[in-house]
């Protein structure tokens, strides 16, 4: 018998982007103003009038890499940075070169300003994730292994607990859920999404083959997995065509579109509360 698996994305599904962002987006913005050599308060007010640009028609805009759009630009503060600062660059008429732009903004510039994130968990975190232990959970992050090791230990700290020490140990950073590989042909090119005017494009390679040797480790298969994530494009499209079962866990900048495709899907379901997740996990 096939052992169920269960795969949790972490920033923006175990804790609350928002909250955790506020510093990251200021960093940034800082760091794009000595670059650029705009001054700082010009740099926020064209940082503004992107953002309400993106908040209007938020299917005219995503996190564009390597020339193509692979996730939504409104879902959480990192994301929303991406448009933002390449529209102020835009404007500055600076750093045009796009490979250059995106190994500056995804690579470098992500990279020095995360660590400045506030740590701040959604409601129930330690509740739930300490009710899996003993079962075949993991995370997939894009984040780096580490500081999302150091977040599951703070959680524990901050219940006065050790209980955690098992997922530590079971993060898997560096996902890299966002690089595409049209050579990739073990799963079709792209899913259509009713609302949104472009393809949800999945061969992403290495994502699927994170996903695969865990699931090899474990004897799980796709059938068996469960996917849980706040950003349908990058974390649960492509489990899910793949026939894993997916959980989005909302919130206020959640797309209705991706909203309205879950809710739709048969292996799909809307998170409002972590608390749901052992429940819709072991549903079935």
């Amino acid at each position: 018998m096939e052992q169920k698996m269960l795969v949790l994305d972490f920033d923006g599904t175990i804790t609350d982007a928002e909250a955790e962002g506020g510093p990251f987006r200021t960093g940034y913005l800082e760091d794009v103003s000595i670059l650029t050599g705009i001054p700082i308060q010009t740099v926020l007010e064209w940082a503004k009038d992107v953002e309400e640009q993106v908040a209007s028609n938020p299917t005219q805009y995503g996190w564009r890499y390597d020339g193509h759009i692979v996730a939504p630009a409104t879902v959480d503060p990192y994301l929303r940075m991406m448009p933002v600062a390449r529209g102020v660059m835009d404007r500055a008429g600076v750093f045009l070169n796009e490979g250059d732009r995106d190994r500056l903004l995804d690579g470098i510039l992500y990279k020095y300003n995360y660590p400045k994130t506030h740590t701040v968990f959604r409601d129930n975190a330690h509740s739930v994730l300490q009710n899996l232990t003993g079962t075949s959970t993991y995370v997939v992050t894009n984040s780096h292994t580490e500081p999302v090791q150091e977040k599951i230990r703070t959680l524990d700290k901050q219940n006065n607990s050790t209980t955690l020490s098992w997922l530590v140990e079971r993060v898997n950073g560096r996902a890299k859920k966002y690089i595409l590989d049209p050579s990739f042909e073990r799963v079709q090119d792209s899913l259509k999404v009713p609302n949104l005017n472009r393809p949800i494009k999945l061969r992403r390679r290495h994502y699927f083959e994170v996903l695969e040797q865990l699931m090899d480790s474990c004897g799980a298969s796709w059938s068996s997995l469960t996917v849980v994530g706040d950003i349908f494009e990058l974390d649960l499209a492509l489990p899910l065509v793949m026939g894993s079962r997916i959980g989005l866990v909302v919130n206020d900048f959640t797309p209705d579109y991706e909203k309205d495709f879950v809710k739709g899907h048969p292996r799909g379901t809307l998170i409002h509360s972590l608390q749901e997740i052992p429940v819709f996990w072991t549903s079935e």
